[in-house]
């Protein structure tokens, strides 16, 4: 289930091919004349903890990214969709330009694959005028032959399945444009070229190897190669010149939200700063899909990027989508530097931009000595939270060097620096609610982590992923649930709130422990407390936080509680062997990627220096 790695020698994409690409779909009229949707599927029954409310605010990266890359590259008739804002949108009735959409790009997230599948159905409505499909996102990564065999009678589903970044895209375009790709053409096109073996070259595919969708015959192409030159990407700006506004209609509205609009007071900008982890922890598919690459956008281009982002999109609060920003300190340095160097407008970057992102306890706690050029005001690079996965302070699940009293130091320092501490936790099955050392327990490290200053918690349920190790032993093992009480495990349950693998019987305990963790974070007594807090700033933050982590853990129960009570009440029925879907392509998953070339992990990878040097 963990996904395989190229050689060294092939893991990149040649330097310099991402603006070929580009170029090459510029010179081409016919593409940069595509009617294209880019749709971000959305499942609403999977909001709650940890970001109900907040992803109202917050416009996905990777399918926004999607489109930024299609307008770069010419294709300037492309609108892209949140299906969040837009819940009713039918892509069979969706018009660009005053004409049907020629492309469908529908990107999910596992616990969002049933909207994707709802899109995917009603594009095929439109008959012989649908569009051609392709699916993207991380549900596509690891999961593709589920696109496939959907619809009541299991026979359509996605044209094509694409598993890798924006170059995968690029370079299937390419290739179509020389079968004759064009406005009302996609589809000839795409069958044109895939008879002549033309995409088996283009690794990061998934696609039928005849006309049908029933998904039993299908071919990957392998592993995608990885682009290394991250600047070459479109600035973050174009994404959002190209986004619906929110309604309820079923339609397209006749132009894009105003750019000023969708960036303005309270909403979140996302950017991509940089991908990869040096850690490779057995719960994680991350390392494994960057291929234990650690790549970045060059300091330069992400100052250029967030005053861009300032000044076209309004932003005044900007999220780095990293899997670890400090994961080298040369990086982390240079781009703190040249972020604080930076004015806007007659004042320092820090005084006009807040941002945040992600990183680990550990690495977070060497590099603290980069916090005074890194916190916002007026000398400093406008650092205002640090999301870190602490995971379990005992160090039990996982060892990525976080501890007591590091963390407690961590947090003095953040505090000293306006910098909030946000925890992200994790409840395994071995692990005590409470213990009698105090320490050890699930509720005794967040309340031991709120004591030394966390603004936020986030809570997950230890669960495998699709895409890590772990999965691989889970189902071997018989761990994973099929059914409980008398409903079959969805996707959508694959979101860190619900248990769903355990060799206990009473795996309604474990759920009672997440329930409990939160509850122990956020609560009145709390609330008070937050009141007598020293730092102003960081106190005006905690309240913030502890109204409305209580508002959403009242909502997140209430989701919750008919899943708990078949869990307390109801038969659990565990997954036994591989399922069918796994063998549905004709050879068992992973094996299904076993044509790319692959090679062990090389340890050596995983250093600073080599992180650094890649």
């Amino acid at each position: 289930m963990e996904l395989p790695q190229r050689r060294k020698e092939d893991r990149f994409l040649p330097e310099g091919r991402y603006r070929e690409l580009q170029q090459s779909i510029r010179r081409s009229v016919p593409l940069t004349q595509l009617r294209s949707l880019v749709m971000s599927a959305m499942d609403r029954s999977t909001r709650m903890f940890p970001f109900i409310d907040f992803d109202s605010r917050m416009v996905p990266c990777g399918p926004r990214s999607v489109g930024a890359a299609l307008v770069a590259a010419g294709m300037s008739k492309t609108r892209f969709v949140y299906q969040l804002w837009n819940p009713n949108i039918d892509p069979s009735r969706a018009q660009i330009d005053g004409g049907p959409i020629d492309m469908l790009l529908v990107s999910a997230m596992q616990v969002h694959s049933a909207a994707a599948y709802r899109l995917i159905e009603q594009a095929w409505q439109a008959g012989e005028n649908r569009p051609l499909i392709l699916a993207g996102g991380p549900k596509a990564c690891y999961e593709p032959f589920d696109f496939y065999g959907l619809g009541p009678d299991g026979q359509i589903g996605a044209d094509v399945v694409v598993t890798g970044e924006e170059p995968v895209l690029l370079e299937l375009l390419t290739v179509l444009a020389g079968y004759g790709a064009g406005p009302g053409k996609m589809r000839e096109a795409f069958v044109r070229a895939k008879r002549a073996g033309a995409l088996a070259e283009i690794p990061g595919l998934v696609y039928s190897l005849d006309d049908r969708y029933d998904g039993m015959n299908l071919t990957n192409t392998g592993v995608q190669r990885l682009m290394v030159d991250m600047d070459d990407l479109p600035m973050t700006s174009v994404g959002y010149r190209i986004l619906e506004p929110p309604h309820r209609r079923a339609t397209l509205s006749p132009t894009p939200m105003p750019m000023r609009k969708a960036g303005g007071k309270g909403m979140v900008t996302t950017v991509l700063i940089t991908r990869g982890c040096k850690y490779n922890c057995h719960y994680c598919p991350i390392p494994a899909y960057n291929q234990h690459s650690f790549r970045r956008k060059s300091p330069e281009r992400l100052v250029e990027e967030f005053v861009d982002c300032y000044r076209e999109i309004n932003s005044y609060y900007i999220f780095g989508a990293d899997d670890n920003f400090f994961n080298s300190r040369k990086y982390a340095e240079e781009t703190l530097q040249a972020l604080a160097s930076t004015q806007i407008d007659g004042k320092p970057i820090g005084r006009r931009l807040r941002f945040g992102t992600e990183c680990t306890v550990a690495d977070a706690y060497k590099l603290r000595d980069l916090f005074p050029m890194a916190k916002h005001g007026k000398a400093g690079a406008g650092l205002a939270a640090l999301w870190m996965g602490v995971e379990d302070l005992s160090a039990q699940l996982v060892d990525k060097g976080q501890g007591y009293e590091i963390t407690q130091k961590l947090f003095e320092e953040m505090w000293r620096n306006n910098i909030s501490p946000m925890v992200m936790m994790m409840h395994a099955e071995n692990q005590p609610v409470r213990s009698p050392d105090g320490l050890s327990g699930f509720v005794d490290q967040l309340k031991f982590l709120f004591r030394i200053g966390a603004v936020g918690a986030q809570c997950t349920v230890v669960n495998p992923a699709i895409g890590s190790r772990w999965i691989n032993e889970a189902y071997q093992q018989g761990l994973l649930f099929d059914r409980v009480g008398n409903k079959k495990i969805p996707d959508a349950y694959y979101d860190g709130n619900h248990v769903l693998a355990a060799e206990r019987p009473d795996a309604w305990r474990i759920q009672m422990g997440y329930f409990q963790g939160y509850w122990a974070f956020y609560n009145p007594v709390n609330l008070v407390r937050t009141f007598f807090d020293k730092n102003e700033y960081i106190r005006n933050k905690r309240v913030f936080y502890q109204l409305w982590g209580m508002t959403a853990l009242i909502r997140t129960i209430w989701k919750l509680k008919g899943y708990f009570w078949r869990l307390w009440r109801g038969k659990i029925e565990h997954v036994k062997g591989w399922p069918e879907k796994f063998r549905r392509a004709g050879t068992p998953y992973p094996g299904l990627l076993a044509e790319a070339p692959v090679s062990p992990v090389d340890e050596s990878d995983l250093s600073d220096e080599a992180m650094e040097t890649t």
